[in-house]
């Protein structure tokens, strides 16, 4: 595949601000981004799924549920490849930047893949260690630490694995792919759930460019790929794409609305004064710093610049 130099200038773009502390700060409820999910962690449980969900428009998108529809989706279509994999009896489970389990514990008791979890925050090893065992199955789904770009993995030691939302925090996205090469036996499986930059739409202006730099910040990531650049990427690193989907309406789409819906409340200055001592007393959270983040977001998504990407691949 050949490429026009421009589809990888998106790569350039980076978050001066960002550090992997930042990251770990982020979801050890260390930094002021963390409110966000003390927040949302009234409707959805935050401490067991941290992805952003998958809604169609009869369900119901602020509960739970939408984080298990995303797992579900991303899994029905990983198994199904690997049923026609050399390897389709092995039902191990790479799970990387594994968050606080939810998606491995899910993995394991709706479709009986055992899990193997790494992630580099502490933090979310230890909850995702106590949710498996409070689910009673920390013998099939375990964590452990490690980082997405060295995976304490060996060399095709695993016939399925997947990121779910995670990458967007690692600072070498390709790096990450290769690692995921390296560990995948010959035939074997990736999905893959993330965040992608529509990069005309990011650059087209300095005010564009403005928004798109106070994204990266609020969400504590380095710089994002875009469709294009990680299809080029999952090819340069010797896995083959066979399935993308583009699920922005299904998720993102519905999260600028809330954010719209949440920045219309903040312009009563009397309303949102008596919300804001309500959420610092019932979750110890700074709305003020919920409102940052949902500025941000909603700025971004309005835009167009960002969306949600559903990618599936295996090992050539």
């Amino acid at each position: 595949m050949t490429m026009a130099p421009d589809i990888l200038d998106i790569r350039k773009v980076k978050n001066a601000a960002w550090s992997q502390g930042a990251v770990h700060d982020q979801y050890s409820y260390r930094n002021s981004h963390s409110d966000l999910y003390l927040y949302i962690n009234q409707w959805s449980d935050m401490e067991t799924y941290l992805n952003v969900g998958y809604t169609r428009w009869w369900q119901r998108h602020s509960s739970t549920s939408n984080h298990l529809r995303l797992i579900d989706r991303l899994a029905d279509a990983l198994l199904a490849l690997h049923w026609n994999s050399p390897h389709r009896h092995d039902r191990r489970l790479l799970d990387v930047a594994s968050g606080r389990g939810g998606a491995a514990i899910r993995a394991f008791q709706e479709y009986g893949v055992k899990v193997t979890g790494v992630d580099f925050t502490e933090y979310n090893v230890r909850r995702a260690a106590a949710n498996a065992r409070k689910q009673g199955v920390w013998s099939d789904v375990d964590f452990q630490m490690g980082d997405a770009h060295n995976l304490p993995i060996a060399d095709e030691a695993v016939s399925l694995a997947w990121s779910i939302e995670s990458p967007a925090h690692f600072k070498d996205k390709p790096q990450f792919l290769s690692e995921i090469n390296r560990v995948l036996k010959p035939g074997g499986c990736l999905a893959m759930s993330e965040l992608l930059v529509v990069e005309p739409v990011a650059k087209a202006s300095d005010a564009n460019k403005e928004i798109y730099d106070n994204f990266l910040k609020v969400w504590d990531v380095p710089y994002l790929e875009s469709r294009e650049s990680y299809l080029h990427a999952m090819q340069k690193a010797g896995l083959k794409v066979v399935q993308v989907e583009i699920a922005t309406k299904y998720n993102l789409s519905i999260y600028k609305r809330y954010c719209q819906w949440f920045l219309a409340l903040c312009k009563y200055s009397s309303l949102y004064a008596s919300y804001k001592r309500f959420i610092r007393e019932k979750l110890n959270a700074d709305l003020d710093n919920v409102r940052e983040h949902s500025l941000h977001s909603y700025r971004a998504l309005n835009a167009g610049m960002i969306d949600y990407g559903l990618f599936w691949a295996v090992k050539e």
